[in-house]
């Protein structure tokens, strides 16, 4: 993108950003994390897909701006496999709610969060209502997790395990289809699907699960796959950015 065109705000200069942002932009954040996905795919697989997706998404919708990705979380669950860095929750929480108080005080109030990490599903979630009930009317929508997401809407498109798994079938698909060179196929790991309860949630480290820091069935990942996960997402955020500009981004009694 040269010029004005961009949409990434670390390309562009003051000049650019006066002319792009004003009060009908959507800010657009991607969280992260920086760990260990298996011998397969790289440590920032947690924020390079979301960050993919969000600039496909910004090629079709007008007056959306990406920031700068957040490449670490709360990756504590993770820190038996070497090379996690991890930040606390409530160092996190912290971030998400100065980001969200600075883009607020700029003048954009309409935020849409992508992330790609379970372990930044709470602090998202704690940081976004502490800023709405200190700006009312802010609003901010979340992806929490694309990848329980994709297992539910598509059932019948992976093998193993609706596509779950830390590196799994889902994920490593994802990343086949847009950075192919970052996945080494030659070191897949075997399948590992951990033996979890399907109604409650145990709190797990990661070191409880796997071996290998990777779950599920990356065996069974392909870049056609790959493409389904990514048109589908594109969709969703798509739809829902239309839905909301028709609605003046006003929802619930406010319709």
């Amino acid at each position: 993108m040269k010029g004005n065109e961009s949409f990434l705000i670390e390309d562009m200069n003051g000049h650019q950003i006066k002319e792009k942002v004003n009060d009908e932009t959507i800010a657009l954040l991607i969280l992260g994390a920086c760990e260990n996905h298996g011998d397969h795919l790289p440590f920032g697989s947690d924020f390079i897909f979301p960050l993919e997706l969000a600039k496909r998404v910004a090629i079709k919708i007008k007056n959306l701006v990406i920031l700068p990705p957040v490449p670490y979380g709360v990756s504590s669950h993770h820190k038996k496999f070497f090379m996690t860095i991890s930040l606390d929750a409530n160092t996190v929480i912290s971030i998400i709610e100065n980001i969200l108080d600075s883009i607020y005080n700029n003048g954009i109030h309409k935020i849409l969060i992508i992330n790609g990490h379970d372990g930044n599903i709470a602090p998202i979630e704690i940081a976004s209502r502490n800023i709405k009930d200190k700006y009312t009317n802010i609003t901010i929508a979340c992806l929490e997790s694309w990848w329980e997401l994709i297992g539910k809407l598509l059932p019948n498109t992976f093998d193993i395990w609706y596509g779950l798994g830390h590196g799994g079938e889902a994920e490593t698909s994802a990343l086949m289809m847009i950075r192919p060179e970052l996945v080494d196929k030659n070191n897949i790991p075997e399948d590992t699907i951990p033996n979890l309860p399907k109604h409650l949630r145990i709190y797990w480290t990661m070191d409880e699960l796997t071996k290998t820091g990777a779950t599920g069935s990356a065996k069974n990942a392909s870049v056609k796959k790959g493409e389904i996960i990514c048109k589908i997402l594109e969709d969703i955020l798509i739809s829902f950015l239309i839905d909301m500009e028709k609605a003046q981004w006003k929802y619930g009694l406010y319709i």
